[in-house]
């Protein structure tokens, strides 16, 4: 299993996922007014301060990321994240970034919300729900070719996640199908 892995969603949007240590990590490369932004995906990132910065910054030493990034035309000194890594004691700094924080991402939400519909949003988790039932059906196939069946305990959880993402996604589609045709297409 390789420790850097991404999909290109569409030319403004990348997933990527990322190992670090035994774990892996998600995030989405995007491009927002004409910059982009690397942004973490999972819960233990976000709510860990600490562990977020050690975890970027690994990934921004990746040379994997670097020849990404270079194939995508980013350029690795103009790629901005959503979290802060420079670290700084001062209570006034952390005062200050907290406030900026909140304030770059309600910006960005309210950015987020005026330009996308619930369609879009909704499409999108589609995709990357897709994406890990592209990801766990490659785990899968690959056990089976080394002998590993329905008998293994190990396989049967990944045939059961294949199966809770599959049936989200068909779920996501009920929510979408039953809005759509009473509403016409709109905004948040």
């Amino acid at each position: 299993m390789l420790e850097f892995t991404f999909e290109i969603i569409d030319e403004a949007k990348i997933n990527i996922q990322y190992k670090y240590g035994s774990q892996f990590f998600n995030f989405n490369l995007f491009c927002s007014n004409g910059e982009w932004k690397l942004h973490p995906f999972d819960g233990i990132l976000i709510e860990n301060r600490e562990m977020c910065r050690l975890v970027v910054s690994d990934l921004l030493q990746n040379k994997d990321f670097h020849v990404m990034l270079a194939k995508e035309k980013i350029v690795l000194s103009r790629l901005r994240t959503t979290v802060n890594l420079q670290s700084d004691d001062s209570e006034e700094f952390e005062r200050d970034q907290r406030w900026d924080d909140r304030s770059s991402q309600n910006d960005e939400l309210m950015d987020y919300i005026e330009n996308h519909s619930f369609e879009e949003v909704l499409e999108l988790e589609k995709q990357q729900l897709g994406a890990r039932v592209d990801f766990f059906q490659q785990i899968i196939q690959r056990m089976f070719m080394e002998g590993i069946g329905p008998e293994d305990p190990d396989f049967r959880k990944v045939q059961s996640l294949i199966k809770i993402y599959k049936d989200t996604i068909e779920s996501l589609g009920d929510i979408n199908g039953h809005q759509s045709g009473d509403h016409p297409r709109k905004r948040w």
